[in-house]
């Protein structure tokens, strides 16, 4: 099994926490795609710090990172873009057909939970890039699906169970809810307001699963565990920092929307000669996915980059992977350190 400098196989056991969320961790071993007993190649300059991350570190990571590695950054955004984009243009030609004008007017957020999903997978089908990019590897595209590929079915199966896990969360209070709203008191109303609660609670403790499974060839439920015990003591920290970087994400959204909507509202005011009222929905709908695909391209891994981020730093806080991964790099052969002699008669 080839794993990065410092991630746990199957089944170890979860390293104790130390003083200051340290601890010890796994011993180094090789990086993805290396060979078994061969060494791997002499990384480069890290783009993230190897120590604790701040938060502000931890945004600018990310930006690093798909930038650095935009092939397989974009590639994969553009794939989940398309799946978020024609799940909403059905909604928007649907409520052409059949809905309101309210309904049309908060259209774009029947679809914005699926591309808050889309993004938590893309933490896991990131995560080898970001394990290469501690060691200042750069991954291209196909490389990329390389290292995921062996992992695919695990990681699609992890991420329909979280998802699975997180509707389960909300239904129970929504339903209680209507239960309680049949019945004419007004408790219900306080309740709506929190049935969202233990979803989210639950998605933060969860959420580093994903690059778990990738990262340290977990099995699904050991992913699971893996995720619960490194968020514990950090949930706040995780939000607070999710918060923040998905209120930067929305404004980016928004702006890069704009010349869509632009261009759609252009060419259906100018469409005269286009026909229908239909047709001219049809092309507004067209021209405006063509523009949420782009700006799912470049948000979605973006999202994705952060969440594996954060795993690394959880990894570094509790376990001093920050420690294995400098000292597995200082002790490879290289330039810096020549390779020992191979003794004589060998």
């Amino acid at each position: 099994m080839t794993e990065t400098p410092g991630w746990t196989s199957p089944g170890s056991p979860e390293p104790p926490p130390g003083t200051a969320e340290t601890g010890h961790s796994a011993p180094a071993t090789a990086l993805p795609g290396t060979p078994a007993g061969a060494l791997p190649p002499l990384p480069g300059t890290p783009l993230v710090p190897l120590r604790p991350l701040g938060f502000g570190e931890l945004m600018d990571g990310a930006f690093a990172l798909v930038r650095r590695n935009w092939r397989a950054a974009f590639g994969l955004g553009l794939g989940l873009g398309v799946l978020v984009e024609l799940a909403q243009a059905g909604v928007d030609w649907w409520i052409h057909l059949n809905g309101t004008d309210a309904e049309a007017l908060f259209s774009s957020f029947y679809t914005r939970p699926v591309a808050a999903l889309l993004s938590i997978l893309a933490a896991g089908l990131l995560a080898p890039v970001v394990g290469n990019a501690l060691t200042g590897r750069d991954t291209p595209l196909r490389t990329a699906w390389a290292l995921v590929r062996p992992r695919f079915g695990p990681l699609v199966g992890l991420y329909l169970l979280v998802v699975l896990i997180l509707l389960a969360a909300l239904a129970a209070p929504v339903a209680l809810t209507v239960l309680l709203s049949t019945t004419g008191g007004a408790g219900w109303l306080a309740l709506l307001l929190l049935a969202p609660l233990p979803a989210l609670w639950l998605s933060v403790r969860l959420l580093l699963a994903l690059p778990a499974l990738m990262l340290e060839k977990q099995t699904v439920l050991a992913a699971l565990k893996r995720s619960w015990r490194l968020a514990r003591g950090a949930w706040w920290r995780i939000f607070a920092l999710l918060l923040v970087f998905s209120i930067a994400l929305y404004f980016l959204t928004e702006v890069l929307l704009v010349p869509g909507r632009l261009v759609a509202d252009l060419v259906v005011g100018l469409s005269g000669g286009l026909g229908s009222d239909d047709t001219d929905a049809a092309v507004g709908i067209a021209i405006t996915a063509i523009g949420g695909t782009l700006a799912h391209t470049v948000t979605v891994p973006l999202a994705g980059a952060l969440y594996a981020l954060v795993y690394t730093d959880r990894r570094f806080r509790r376990e001093a992977l920050d420690l294995e991964l400098t000292a597995a790099a200082a002790d490879r052969p290289g330039p810096a350190r020549p390779a020992a002699a191979v003794p004589s008669g060998a």
